[in-house]
C-alpha cells in the first residue's frame, strides 16, 4: 500500500481549490465576541481580510515608500511578526545591516530556546535515532517535534532562519502522521531542512534525496527493478526543482523512478542501522537511461547508486530548476506577484552562485523589491505565533494552541500531501472565526488559552489616555502604522479615560483581530 496520496500538483485536485476554504471546524464567537463585531463588523472585517487593496495599497514606485515603513516591512518579512524589539534592531542596524544579521543565523545567541530545548522531561526525542525512537510511545517524537517547532517560532531570536525552516518544510513536504513517518519526520526536521535553509540548494536537494522520511512518504523504499515506484520520481522532477511546467515528460518520470531504485530505508528491525538510507543494490535497475536528453550508462549494480546522484545533479543544473525555485523563493519573501524581472535576476544568482541561498535572498530583498511588493495574507501558524510574540508569553502546554491550529487548518508538519501548505490568500481567507477569536481570547485573563499566559505588567505603564494606549498598540504590533480608521475605532472601544487593566488586555486582543494585522 501507498504511504501517500500522490497526484498530479499541476492542476489542483478539487480539495485542494484555491477557492476553498481551510479545513478545520468554525469556531463559535466566545468571550469579547460581541465586542469584536461592534468594533469592527464582521461583515466591513471580512471584505478587508479578502482584499489586499482594502488593507494598504504597496507602493508602485519606491519613492512611495517611508524609511520607517521598509524597516517595518523587512522585520515583517524576516520574522514570525514585528516586536518593538526587532523593530528598535533594524532601526539601530539598518535595512542591510539586519538582514546581513538574521542572514548570519548562527551569530546570533539563543540561549534562552536553548535552555528551553535542553529540558529532558519535555523535549526528550530531539536528538535520538530511529532505533531509539522505536522504544518510545507512539506519536511522542512527533509531538515533541511539533512543540519544538512553536517554542522555536515563538521565542527563537533567529527568526528570519525559522522563517526559512518553514518554506523548505513546504517545498520538501511530508505529512507527520503515520507510525513511521511520527518518527522518521523529525528526523528529518532535525539532519536534512534545519542544517541547510539557509545552506546551499544543491546541499539541501541531495539530503532531501537521501531522507528516510522522504523516501518512506513518497513510496521509494519499495521501488524495485521491474517495478519502480514513479511517485518519487514525480514529485522530485514537479515540486521540489523543475515545476509542472519545467519541460520534462512522463517519459522522464519513468527514466527518474528507474534511477532511484534501490534508493531505500533499513528496516526497524535493522539494530543502529534502522530507519538510516540504504542503498539496496539487488534491486537496483542497472540498464542505460535517458533524462532529459541526458544518457546515463549502464552500470554495475554496485556503481548504480551513481544514477540517481546524476539525476539530481542534471536537474539542480536545468534552467527549470533555477526559474521554479527562484520563483517559490520570491513568492515567499515578497509575494507571488513579484515581477518576472525580479525572479529573473534570483534565478542568476542561483546560476552563478552554485544554489547558494542566501545569495538569492540578498537578491530578492533589494529594498527596491521589497517597497515594490504586495501585502502578503499571514496563514494560521504565522499569526498565531506572531500575537505570542507581541507581548511576553509563558507556554506551558500546548494542547489547546495545537487543537486551535487544527480548528484554523494549519497543524505543524500536518499538510496530507507532497505540494505543502498553500501561501496564498485565496486559500486562507475563507476561515474567519478561529483567526478572529485567537488574539482576544489570548489576552482574555478571565478565559485564557489554557497552557499560555501573557503579562502585561509595565505594558501600559504611565499610559492614562486612549490614544496613548493605542499608540502604544500600534507601535507594538505595527510598527506605528495602524490604519487611522482602525485606531479611531479602539480608542473608542476605551472610552471613558482612564483605561483599566481589562481594556488594556482587551485592545490589544482587538487589535490581533484588526483587518491591517492579518498582513505583513
Amino acid at each position: 500500500m501507498p504511504h501517500a496520496t500522490v497526484m498530479d500538483h499541476g492542476a489542483p485536485a478539487a480539495s485542494q481549490s484555491t477557492e476553498d476554504a481551510p479545513p478545520g471546524k468554525l469556531a463559535a464567537p466566545s468571550g469579547p465576541a460581541v465586542a469584536r463585531r461592534a468594533l469592527f463588523g464582521f461583515g466591513a472585517l471580512a471584505a478587508a481580510w479578502s482584499s489586499a487593496k482594502s488593507v494598504a495599497a504597496p507602493p508602485r514606485v519606491p519613492a512611495d515608500i517611508e524609511p520607517n515603513s521598509l524597516l517595518v516591512r523587512l522585520v515583517s518579512r524576516l520574522t514570525m511578526g514585528l516586536t518593538t524589539e526587532e523593530h528598535a534592531l533594524a532601526n539601530a542596524l539598518g535595512y542591510q545591516g539586519y538582514l546581513e544579521y538574521h542572514l548570519n543565523h548562527t551569530a546570533i545567541p539563543d540561549t534562552a530556546l536553548d535552555t528551553m530545548l535542553a529540558d529532558q522531561v519535555r523535549f526528550s526525542t530531539l536528538t535520538m535515532t530511529y532505533e531509539q525512537l522505536l522504544q518510545v510511545a507512539a506519536g511522542q517524537a512527533a509531538n515533541e517535534c511539533i512543540e519544538a517547532a512553536i517554542f522555536r517560532n515563538v521565542y527563537s531570536k533567529r527568526q528570519f532562519f525559522e522563517r526559512m525552516v518553514e518554506f523548505w518544510s513546504d517545498h520538501f513536504n511530508i505529512d507527520i502522521a503515520g507510525e513511521r513517518t511520527s518518527r522518521l519526520k523529525p528526523i528529518d526536521d532535525r539532519d536534512v531542512i534545519r542544517p541547510n535553509a539557509l545552506g546551499n540548494f544543491r546541499t539541501l536537494l541531495h539530503a532531501s534525496a537521501h531522507s528516510p522520511a522522504l523516501l518512506f512518504y513518497l513510496n521509494n523504499d519499495i521501488s524495485v527493478a521491474g517495478n519502480p515506484n514513479e511517485n518519487y520520481a514525480r514529485e522530485l522532477l514537479e515540486l521540489h526543482t523543475m515545476g509542472a511546467d519545467g519541460g520534462y515528460s512522463q517519459q522522464d518520470v519513468a527514466e527518474v523512478a528507474r534511477c532511484f531504485t534501490g534508493w531505500t530505508i533499513w528496516r526497524d528491525a535493522s539494530g543502529a542501522a534502522a530507519g538510516t538510507f540504504r542503498y539496496n543494490q539487488n534491486v537496483h535497475d542497472t540498464g542505460q537511461k535517458t533524462v532529459l536528453g541526458n544518457v546515463i550508462p549502464a552500470r554495475s549494480a554496485a556503481a548504480g547508486i551513481q544514477d540517481g546522484l546524476d539525476v539530481l545533479n542534471i536537474l539542480l543544473d536545468h534552467p527549470s530548476t533555477a526559474r521554479y525555485v527562484s520563483k517559490k523563493l520570491c513568492g515567499w519573501l515578497l509575494g507571488r506577484a513579484t515581477p518576472q524581472a525580479t525572479v529573473d535576476a534570483v534565478a542568476g544568482v542561483y546560476t552563478t552562485s552554485g544554489g547558494d541561498i542566501k545569495a538569492m535572498i540578498r537578491e530578492a530583498l533589494r529594498p527596491n523589491n521589497l517597497a515594490a511588493a504586495e501585502m502578503k495574507f499571514k496563514r494560521p501558524w504565522h499569526l498565531f505565533v506572531n500575537c505570542m510574540r507581541v507581548v511576553p508569553t509563558t507556554i506551558t502546554n500546548t494542547s489547546q494552541l495545537r487543537s486551535r491550529l487544527i480548528t484554523a487548518g494549519q497543524p505543524r508538519f500536518g499538510w496530507p500531501t507532497p505540494d505543502g501548505y498553500p501561501d496564498h490568500v485565496d486559500y486562507w481567507v475563507g476561515n474567519v472565526m478561529p483567526r478572529w477569536n485567537f488574539g482576544a481570547d489570548l489576552m482574555n485573563s478571565n478565559q485564557p488559552i489554557g497552557g499560555i499566559s501573557v503579562n502585561t505588567t509595565g505594558y501600559f505603564a504611565g499610559l492614562t489616555t486612549a490614544p496613548q494606549v493605542v499608540g502604544r498598540v500600534s507601535d507594538a504590533l505595527e510598527g506605528g502604522e495602524m490604519p487611522q480608521g482602525e485606531r479611531t475605532l479602539l480608542e473608542n472601544y476605551l472610552q471613558p479615560t482612564p483605561t483599566s487593566v481589562t481594556q488594556q488586555r482587551e485592545v490589544l486582543g482587538l487589535a490581533m483581530s484588526s483587518p491591517s494585522f492579518q498582513w505583513y
